[in-house]
């Protein structure tokens, strides 16, 4: 301490010391201000009204109220690319630029395919997403079509009824994201092993081009036509 400081001898001092002192230091038992009691007791008092209004009552959370804003936002998007003509795997390629569209789109694979697929789509009772074996084809146009029509004979829900059109686009172009990805404990390879574009791998080597997939925007698509997990 300081010669001004020993100057000043605690005792001195009107308040009251408390009966312990750690390292010479001696500590006051000086009231807390009242502004800070009220935040703190008021802050009790808030929280299990918050916590009742926006979890069990009424209240709308800021996240939810963010997913409603991105799903109109995804059915306006989509819109607009429809207007331009077919889906094709270039306009879905070009939904992976969105940071926005990714990011929800991640969330919505959490609630509605992961149990399936998987946490990080390394594969459940559905197929391995990360990995360049097939089933239904890997160009987004394919995985778009199989997001949307479903694979009902393998127990996949068609989703064209459970998501509007912008974020079912959205999610075909995530699925595309995850290649390449290595999640812990992969499934084993189904389907036919394929290159980025699409082709199939016959031997080291040598590819096999499929044929061309593009899907028409004014078409009705069926449940009954052939599809199935990605």
């Amino acid at each position: 301490m300081t010669d001004h400081q020993d100057e000043i001898p605690i005792e001195s001092t009107e308040d009251q010391l408390l009966d312990h002192e750690y390292d010479g230091i001696q500590e006051y038992d000086n009231p807390l201000p009242l502004w800070w009691k009220a935040i703190f007791w008021g802050s009790i008092f808030f929280a299990p009204l918050y916590i009742v209004f926006f979890h069990f009552g009424p209240g709308v959370l800021p996240n939810d109220r963010y997913d409603a804003v991105m799903t109109a936002f995804y059915d306006k998007q989509a819109e607009e690319l429809l207007a331009l003509g077919e889906i094709t795997d270039t306009t879905l390629d070009g939904l992976k630029m969105s940071d926005s569209m990714m990011s929800t789109s991640k969330k919505v694979y959490s609630a509605r395919c992961a149990t399936c697929h998987g946490v990080f789509a390394e594969g459940g009772i559905g197929p391995n997403l990360c990995d360049t074996f097939w089933l239904h084809g890997n160009r987004l146009t394919e995985i778009h079509k199989t997001i949307v029509n479903g694979v009902p004979e393998k127990g996949m829900l068609a989703w064209k009824n459970q998501l509007p059109p912008g974020q079912l686009m959205a999610m075909a172009a995530y699925v595309g994201t995850l290649q390449g990805s290595n999640p812990p404990n992969p499934k084993a390879p189904q389907g036919k092993d394929l290159d980025p574009a699409g082709m199939v791998v016959v031997e080291e080597g040598e590819l096999e081009e499929p044929a061309e997939t593009v899907l028409d925007p004014d078409a009705e698509v069926s449940t009954e036509e052939s599809a199935g997990t990605p």
